[in-house]
């Protein structure tokens, strides 16, 4: 069937439709905004869940404009990318919902430039969609360059000094890591004639082996800057920990997972270790257990919950790292595993941390004494996601975490199993005083709370998530649907034939 291929052009084209309408709506038939905000969040994420959907049962090909495959724009969707686009169907709708919501209960006399600034959420979408379906270096880089046009202005939106500062910082750094993209993409491209991720995996082996080697390192840098990696991760705490709720949500629960996406499709085709001059897994475990054990130590010194969630998200890139660096489709579906429920949970868990923010009048958790025991739902809520983030049994966080425990032990690798397990123990140190502080008894010199949760139903909603994936252990076809994806990256022949297969007219 031809029609399933077009998920992925509709899911990358139609946000970006939605944005610009949205602009003219506001402008024209300002009562007509709400609605269309809505529809459009419903339809992108329609959308993006066909994309992902048509790709579980093998690649899906879509060549445009009639070009030939090492000239023309090609949309690719696997088992792999799958898994990705159905973390963006389902984290973008969150975080446009709660920025709707947000702006639907404000009173505030600026309204109208943030309704404006909602079609940047969806050209975000858009260019998210666009990075997990392209099928070449150089549409990778385009669409990192839209997506982080809008991310920049979403993080400094709200114009206070620490939002501002952080989106100049978040600039930035983001620039210096799409100079390092462009510039591996540059030394690919003289060495291989073309930018086809297939093509270009199929000749990779003609290219200077020093000149793999620098490439690599610049598209490991660049990459891992764009997700927060260690040591290239100072812009994250504060951009996450600075932007509204909403922006929070999809940066630290979607943004990131789709560099994470590309740094293991990048890597994994087109770097192979025989070729680069060094060990790209061996790499990538090391630079993940310095993220694990600097974001959790540095997330044990914050005040602000927001940027203590934020350096959390730090850590957790590290267990996806240490997942791919095992090198084996059990630590590979470990990650991914993973990487569906940290953003389930980290996005419900800035979208609670913001309420609580809200009723305490404050960022600080220590200024949250009590709001669990009002607000009982939300609180078991909060608990349940602080659980799975964590890794405590039988949630979706210790599944993701115990797979990558047995593919570092099937390695050999015991000191990186102590270390993902030692992770857990070291995230507990600051989750519980939290929630400790949530349920306490309110004592009568802390100030009261005051007006509504914001959210709550949506709140209570994710807070679930985690419990549901917790029944992926006793369902096989899930499992084996992850091992199967994590086939696709440890054998990068799978997904080269398939594409070019697909390409013979």
């Amino acid at each position: 069937m031809i029609f399933p291929n077009y998920w992925m052009l509709f899911a990358i084209l139609f946000p970006m439709t939605a944005a610009f309408i949205l602009q003219l709506l506001h402008h024209f038939a300002p009562s007509k905004t709400g609605g269309w905000i809505l529809l459009s969040c419903g339809i992108t994420s329609l959308l993006t869940f066909g994309a992902a959907v048509s790709a579980i049962s093998g690649v899906r090909v879509l060549r445009l404009g009639g070009w030939s495959a090492d000239l023309g724009v090609l949309l690719v969707s696997d088992p792999l990318s799958a898994v990705f686009l159905f973390i963006s169907a389902f984290g973008g709708a969150a975080a446009v919902w709660t920025t709707f919501s947000s702006l639907s209960d404000s009173d505030s006399g600026s309204d109208a430039e943030q309704w404006r600034l909602c079609g940047l959420f969806f050209i975000l979408w858009a260019s998210l969609n666009g990075i997990l379906t392209t099928g070449d270096l150089f549409n990778l880089f385009i669409f990192y360059e839209i997506l982080a046009v809008a991310a920049y202005v979403l993080t400094g939106a709200s114009k206070t000094r620490e939002a501002l500062e952080a989106g100049l910082k978040y600039l930035v750094l983001g620039t210096v890591g799409a100079l390092l993209i462009l510039l591996a993409t540059s030394m690919l491209y003289m060495g291989g004639g073309i930018l086809n991720f297939a093509l270009l995996s199929s000749v990779v082996g003609g290219i200077p082996r020093g000149a793999l080697a620098v490439a690599a390192g610049f598209m490991i840098a660049g990459l891992g800057l764009k997700m927060g990696m260690v040591p290239f991760h100072f812009w994250l705490p504060d951009a996450h920990s600075s932007a509204s709720t909403g922006v929070s949500m999809l940066l630290s629960g979607v943004v990131v997972k789709a560099s994470f996406y590309s740094l293991l499709r990048v890597t994994t085709l087109l770097f192979p270790a025989e070729q680069a001059g060094f060990s790209i897994p061996d790499t990538l475990l090391v630079l993940g257990l310095l993220s694990l054990f600097t974001g959790h130590i540095s997330a044990q010194r914050q005040t602000s919950i927001k940027r203590m969630l934020a350096w959390s998200t730090v850590a957790h890139m590290g267990y996806l790292l240490i997942g791919i660096g095992c090198a084996s489709p059990l630590g590979v579906a470990g990650a991914l595993l993973h990487s569906f429920n940290h953003a389930a949970a980290k996005a419900a868990l800035f979208l609670g941390a913001g309420s609580f923010s809200t009723l305490s009048g404050s960022k600080e958790w220590r200024s949250f004494t009590g709001l669990g025991r009002r607000f009982p739902r939300e609180g078991a809520a909060f608990l349940l996601l602080a659980a799975s983030i964590i890794g405590l049994p039988p949630l979706g966080g210790f599944w993701g975490k115990w797979m990558i425990v047995l593919a570092a032990m099937e390695k050999g690798r015991w000191m990186t199993a102590v270390a993902v397990e030692l992770g857990t123990a070291l995230s507990c140190v600051y989750y519980v005083p939290v929630l400790f502080r949530l349920f306490s008894p309110r004592r009568s010199e802390d100030t009261p709370a005051a007006g509504a949760f914001h959210s709550g139903m949506l709140f209570i909603a994710l807070g679930m998530t985690p419990l549901l994936l917790a029944l992926f252990y006793f369902v096989p076809s899930l499992y084996e649907y992850l091992i199967s994806a994590g086939e696709w990256v440890v054998s990068p022949a799978l997904y080269r034939d398939a594409v070019l297969g697909s390409m013979i007219p």
